[in-house]
């Protein structure tokens, strides 16, 4: 048998339960007899009591105690009244004759004793246990004797058994009751408790088998409903991720199928004779080439930055001067596009800890971007601020602008606001991919937001060196 949670669950407690029950059934065992012993201690020295002033007016009498020393009879009448059981109202039973001997269910004869005020035995047994009771014997204020009562050794058989045997069984039919609910109750315990884990386990094997638009119904406030939701939000992202797969496989196959297509053309209209092998057929052909290895080169780029094999070498660089040099290899080409570029900088030698060949990367894709996307004549405008402890670059360009809800999808691999994906607008939709990955290996944060312009506004955010750090 498979020894399941829940099955543990019900084992540990009703185990428990087990324990529990017998240890309070036992001490409610011992505590019933401990009591019920002082108990009859103490109605043994209640029905003495009486019995003390007897014996002194005795002693008063005789002005000895030598009548009881020679007369077992006397000090049988003594206690003839006080050995039995107190009779309840209407008992018809007639009481013994006085010749014979008093009933002592409780032996209570064999364990009183009589002594003198010297300590000499009158009546009863010459050696007493040390645990036995006693009770002064007085006369006119002075000590004439002493009443020793010893412990009873146990619950006689008689009422008194009965009782205690009865009261034992119905702890024990108790326990045996209250364990058979706590059982009950651990099976219901155990059954809520697996309930979620099953739903869980289910689910798990669903998400296994492919199935990521399995949900759990969460139902519960605590660990394990906090696992639920984890596990929902787990297949949320898990079915985010299959989607962005095939849209990322869609895309790829359509970005390589457009330039093969444009190769296959041109070289099988070379082939048929439709076309020359000329010097713009060549540039032609080497254009889709280019496009080709780019593309390749962007994917590779990504997937190492992915899988954390893309290198950065970490230096102490001006970032003002990297982005100086970036505009001005850049400038004729914003001028050919029609597109009046302005920069302005409110603090030069800001310092941070970076890779110049990657942020020269950077700053050109975006440069790239705004050429592509921006209607001539437009305007560039590229400023730094910076704080104690940041740099901030922004990259702003005039309209066409982009509508709010697509910029969280802007740095998305493959994805142009073009629906079209016409190539003469756009390109293969992979260069602020490339910016996010580059700014988040240094540390920063690249947003992208509405330009003051009318167009698209990127703000990159790096981490600034401070002078401590650079004397380091």
């Amino acid at each position: 048998m498979r020894w399941t949670i829940g099955r543990r669950i019900f084992v540990a407690l009703t185990v428990a339960s087990l324990v529990i029950v017998g240890l309070n059934a036992a001490a409610t065992r011992w505590s019933f007899q401990q009591g019920f012993a002082g108990y009859l201690s103490q109605q043994e020295t209640e029905r003495l009591s009486g019995a003390v002033d007897e014996l002194a007016g005795l002693y008063r009498r005789e002005d000895s105690w030598q009548l009881l020393r020679t007369d077992r009879r006397a000090w049988d009448e003594l206690f003839r009244d006080r050995y039995a059981p107190r009779p309840m109202d209407g008992d018809a039973r007639r009481p013994k004759p006085r010749g014979m001997p008093p009933p002592d269910p409780l032996g209570l004869r064999e364990r009183v004793s009589l002594v003198d005020a010297d300590g000499v035995t009158v009546r009863g047994r010459e050696s007493r246990d040390k645990k036995a009771r006693s009770i002064d014997v007085t006369l006119d204020g002075a000590v004439i004797g002493r009443l020793f009562i010893e412990p009873q050794p146990g619950l006689t058989e008689t009422i008194d058994l009965n009782f205690a045997r009865q009261q034992s069984e119905s702890i024990a039919y108790i326990a045996v009751a209250v364990l058979l609910l706590a059982a009950a109750i651990a099976a219901l315990i155990a059954k809520q408790l697996v309930r979620p884990i099953a739903a869980l386990t289910a689910g798990t094997r669903s998400l296994g088998a492919g199935e990521f638009e399995k949900r759990i119904t969460v139902t519960r406030d605590d660990e394990l409903g906090d696992l639920a939701r984890d596990f929902n939000k787990l297949a949320e992202t898990l079915q985010k991720n299959q989607r962005s797969r095939r849209q990322w496989v869609s895309d790829i196959s359509h970005e390589l199928r457009t330039p093969l297509a444009i190769l296959s053309g041109e070289l099988q209209a070379i082939e048929d004779g439709v076309r020359r092998f000329d010097e713009g057929t060549r540039r032609s052909l080497q254009a889709e080439v280019d496009r080709l290895q780019k593309l390749v080169g962007d994917l590779h780029e990504l997937t190492m930055s992915d899988e954390g094999g893309l290198r950065y070498r970490l230096e102490t660089i001006d970032i003002v001067s990297i982005l100086q040099d970036v505009l001005g290899s850049n400038r004729s080409r914003l001028g050919d596009a029609g597109l009046y570029m302005s920069f302005e900088v409110t603090e030069q030698n800001l310092l941070i800890a970076g890779d110049s060949s990657r942020l020269d990367q950077l700053f050109s894709n975006l440069i790239e971007n705004s050429i592509r996307y921006t209607d001539e004549p437009g305007t560039i405008e590229i400023g730094v601020t910076a704080t104690e402890q940041q740099v901030i670059i922004v990259f702003a360009d005039s309209a066409p602008g982009v509508h709010a809800d697509q910029y969280p999808r802007l740095f998305d691999r493959l994805y142009r606001v073009d629906e079209s994906r016409n190539r003469a607008t756009g390109g293969s939709g992979l260069g602020l991919s490339i910016c996010e990955s580059i700014v988040t290996a240094h540390s920063g944060e690249i947003v992208a937001e509405a330009s003051h312009l009318g167009g698209l506004s990127v703000r990159i955010t790096l981490p600034r060196l401070g002078s401590q750090e650079v004397s380091v």
